[in-house]
């Protein structure tokens, strides 16, 4: 007698441990998958994934006479701090260095329009130094936006 031919099963894609067999060609591939999937999870959640980070690129030229800081993205009272801490070390790299922040390419709110004043900024990196040393700073302002709680 002759049995009946089988139907064809389907193949399901399970992420469960259960289902891991470690000799099946894809075995690798979902437990990778699982692992992204995490990973990109937590990089969404990390506070530094938001759209208010800044993108800094330094430059100098060659005997140190000039620093250009060029500044991409939103500054926050978080990350003016940050900002600082840059200037702080482009002004340190030669006595006498002059310093452009060009922020022409970022916004900021406008309730830190007197914050970002070379007198302010100068202000600041010179209570933070213990033998403040003098910064010739130049600011080209960003686009200040009106902040959503103002």
């Amino acid at each position: 007698m002759m049995l009946p031919p089988r139907a064809p099963v389907a193949a399901t894609s399970s992420t469960s441990n259960d289902d891991y067999d470690p000799k099946s060609p894809t075995a690798g591939n979902a437990k990778a998958e699982r692992n992204d999937m995490h990973r990109k999870r937590a990089m969404a959640m990390h506070p530094s994934a938001s759209h208010r980070k800044l993108k800094i690129l330094v430059s100098a030229d060659r005997d140190l006479n000039t620093v250009r800081i060029l500044v991409h993205g939103c500054v926050t009272p978080l990350n003016l701090h940050g900002l600082d801490m840059v200037v702080r070390r482009a002004a340190a790299l030669s006595p006498g260095t002059n310093v452009d922040l060009d922020l022409s390419e970022a916004q900021a709110p406008e309730s830190l329009r007197e914050d970002l004043h070379a007198s302010s900024i100068t202000a600041r990196l010179a209570s933070m130094m213990a033998t403040p040393a003098e910064v010739h700073l130049y600011v080209i302002p960003p686009a200040y936006v009106v902040s959503p709680e103002g």
